[in-house]
């Protein structure tokens, strides 16, 4: 089955017609260069830590039969070093250059760009998601750099990777879990949805016990959320006053499931006005609750 695109792709950050830099001996406008497979060093950006080896033992077949079809991406180094020659960095096609250097090929098809470390990490992260090759905690530390290094906000993020805004948020804030909670998601023992209610659990180990009973028990995502609710409800401190009220109990589960994040209803004695807490987990996260409120509000007012 051939796979579609998702949004923009990586085509769009290519772009299309725009000026490559040829290989020496090459005619000056050539699109599609060939490399000796030495020149090209790995990639700094890519954000895939694991190759699945059967996987990678097909494509090496592949390209033993067929040589490689699809070109790898590439730019020059800044390497001084004249003796060694023309080195250059790849951007995209990690998996494509090992299967050719298993299948004993010793040089590449490559389209050679000009782009800073941003462009490279952009159209690296973008190659993944496009095939769909990488796991949720590797997609999460991805764009959690462009966010945190090269200072993109997540609607920005969300253009250039052809996502959506959610999509972004919730991946960044994925891998805020901690590390042991993290192998789960790698090794595939828990997926993003059942391991995304942990984000509400007060602590690292509440949110590890959590995730392992989980897996253990082979709970469904919703499940997930039950486990995580009643484990919020065993950790509140025994000091603080409160009364069973279901309905505001309910209500605060129905918020928390809206909003994707822990919120508290402090329902206060006499008339004393009451409270209600909402997490959210930075800047950009605010202003995308503040942005969902006020749109629910101005639907309200409309149908009032």
């Amino acid at each position: 089955m051939i796979r579609k695109p998702l949004g923009r792709g990586l085509d769009a950050l290519i772009g299309a017609g725009d000026s490559l830099i040829a290989h020496p001996g090459a005619a000056p406008d050539s699109q599609l260069v060939t490399l000796s497979i030495d020149s090209i060093l790995p990639c700094p950006f890519q954000p895939r830590t694991h190759f699945d080896p059967a996987r990678l033992l097909e494509l090496t077949r592949a390209i033993q039969s067929q040589g490689i079809i699809e070109p790898l991406i590439v730019r020059r180094t800044k390497s001084d070093d004249f003796a060694a020659g023309v080195r250059y960095q790849l951007i995209a096609g990690e998996r494509r250059l090992r299967a050719a250097r298993d299948a004993g090929l010793k040089d590449v098809p490559v389209v050679v760009r000009e782009v800073d470390d941003r462009g490279a990490l952009e159209m690296s992260l973008v190659e993944n998601l496009v095939r769909e090759e990488l796991n949720p905690v590797e997609e999460g530390r991805a764009l959690r750099r462009l966010n945190h290094e090269f200072g993109l906000t997540q609607e920005q993020i969300a253009n250039r990777v052809g996502k959506s805004r959610a999509f972004v948020t919730n991946a960044i804030r994925l891998v805020d879990l901690p590390g042991a909670v993290l192998d789960l998601i790698e090794r595939g023992s828990l997926s993003a949805g059942q391991a995304r209610p942990l984000l509400a659990l007060p602590s690292a180990e509440a949110q590890v016990t959590a995730a392992r009973k989980i897996v253990e028990g082979g709970i469904s995502a919703r499940g997930a959320e039950t486990i995580a609710s009643k484990s919020r409800a065993k950790m509140r401190p025994a000091a603080e006053p409160r009364r069973a009220d279901p309905n505001m109990e309910a209500l605060a589960e129905t918020l928390q499931r809206a909003l994707k994040r822990k919120v508290r209803i402090t329902r206060r004695r006499g008339r004393a006005p009451g409270r209600i807490e909402i997490d959210y987990y930075d800047s950009n996260d605010l202003n995308a609750l503040a942005s969902a409120l006020t749109t629910s509000a101005h639907a309200a007012a409309a149908h009032a």
